[in-house]
């Protein structure tokens, strides 16, 4: 059975939404989305998406609209944990209170979502562990960018860490600028270390559904190139996943 594929087309610069088989939603007019989602845009994007559901590959565009992963949650109706590759937390209260940003996504989904048992966080640096409360922590599992680079490192998630189906949302501001360009500070890590952590979670667990973001406009030089080819890499290893719900 063929991978459905759904492309969030807010800014033009989404690779995959000439991809064939790929659904794309043209976005581009819709207001209140950069960045903070208004009650009116979120409305209009939370019923969209209970109609595609959570199983397939989402492209949700630049890391500006990250916090379209909150909504795709929110069609699981089992118990799952979240496994997140970002090079930030998301878990910064919104500086426009109340309204859901895509820096605030993740402490809002900890906090709403009563199917959603663990987060794992891989990939902000140590320092960024600060933004965190303490009593966020207990369901919070973080594996920084510094532990990442050490060989193996991934490896210390086993089976038994794994003993629910997860949801993989992947921004590529984890990536260093050889193989992303996104619109926020970037992490270091390579295209396949983040192929072979995606390999190795997809060999331990069933993956419900996957979502990328991070991409940078395309006068950027180089940027679309790199973005494109990326993605591609990105769903060749989504591919290879035994166990994705379809």
């Amino acid at each position: 059975m063929e991978i459905k594929i759904l492309v969030f087309d807010f800014t033009d610069t989404v690779p995959f939404r000439h991809e064939p088989g790929a659904e794309s939603l043209r976005l581009r007019d819709l207001p209140g989305t950069d960045g903070y989602c208004s009650r009116e845009a979120e409305a209009f994007l939370r019923e969209r998406i209970s109609r595609e559901g959570f199983s397939g590959v989402h492209f949700l565009d630049s890391g500006n609209y990250h916090y379209l992963t909150k909504f795709f949650l929110e069609q699981i109706r089992e118990p799952f944990d979240l496994m997140v590759f970002d090079h930030h937390t998301d878990m910064q209260p919104p500086a426009l209170l109340p309204l859901l940003s895509c820096g605030s996504w993740l402490k809002e989904a900890l906090e709403q979502n009563l199917f959603l048992r663990r987060v794992f966080l891989l990939g902000p640096p140590e320092g960024a562990q600060a933004e965190i409360r303490e009593e966020e922590r207990g369901r919070l599992r973080w594996i920084t960018a510094e532990q990442i680079k050490k060989e193996g490192e991934i490896s210390a998630l086993t089976a038994e860490d794994l003993p629910r189906p997860v949801y993989l949302s992947i921004d590529k501001d984890v990536l260093r600028r050889e193989d992303a360009r996104t619109n926020w500070d970037q992490g270091e890590m390579r295209l396949e270390e983040l192929c072979g952590c995606i390999r190795f979670l997809g060999s331990r667990a069933e993956i419900l559904g996957v979502d990328i973001c991070g991409g940078e406009v395309p006068a950027t030089a180089g940027g679309e190139a790199i973005n494109s080819r990326t993605d591609g890499r990105l769903m060749e290893c989504i591919k290879e996943i035994p166990k994705l719900r379809r």
